[in-house]
């Protein structure tokens, strides 16, 4: 949360209100001990479908 919040200005809390928004969204999923990553898409490979 530190670096994030160092990296664009804001507060701590800031930044883990965002993460906390995008994980209700379903675009992140947070690892116990190892941190916040994207998410994977429903039902596709990862892979763009351009």
């Amino acid at each position: 949360m530190v670096e994030l919040s160092a990296e664009f200005g804001i507060a701590a809390s800031t930044a883990q209100k965002a993460l906390a928004h995008l994980k209700a969204e379903g675009l992140i999923r947070a690892e116990v001990g190892l941190g916040s990553f994207v998410a994977e898409r429903p039902g596709g490979s990862g892979a763009d479908p351009a």
